[in-house]
């Protein structure tokens, strides 16, 4: 299955807050913050997981920017976390690569498939105690 997620809001509105203060920059910052305003608005993240493999892409508008395909043996562990108060998070730790974190998804479904995918596939899996208290309360059975 394919999962879709956006840059985070925060970042976008920084910009915007830094925005009217660049007058006091120089014409490169004037121009750089725009540009890195509207990649930012057209950035996408994608994931597709399929059983023994998953690919990650990240996307401005149609183009790709960074690909890859990892299986099993590029994952060391999948590190599932709590952010904020009620939303969970994975972070596929990778060998030889850059640690990636699943909250752009916004997707509970995607989080127990990312479970499924490491326990078929004999990867190591870590829960922090705010990770487990989430799953006491809030998974509904």
């Amino acid at each position: 299955m394919t999962y879709s997620g956006r840059a985070p809001i925060y970042i976008i509105s920084s910009l915007l807050v830094v925005m009217p203060f660049s007058a006091n920059f120089n014409r490169f910052f004037q121009l750089l913050i725009p540009i890195a305003l509207v990649l930012i608005i057209y950035l996408r993240f994608h994931l597709t997981l399929t059983s023994h493999q998953f690919e990650y892409k990240i996307t401005i508008s149609n183009i790709t920017i960074y690909r890859k395909i990892f299986t099993s043996e590029n994952i060391k562990k999948i590190k599932f976390r709590r952010i904020g108060w009620t939303t969970k998070n994975a972070v596929v730790k990778v060998r030889g690569g850059f640690n990636f974190s699943v909250a752009y998804f916004n997707s509970e479904q995607l989080i127990r498939e990312l479970e499924e995918f490491a326990l078929a596939n004999h990867i190591e899996i870590q829960k922090t105690r705010d990770y487990q208290l989430l799953e006491k309360y809030y998974t509904h059975s």
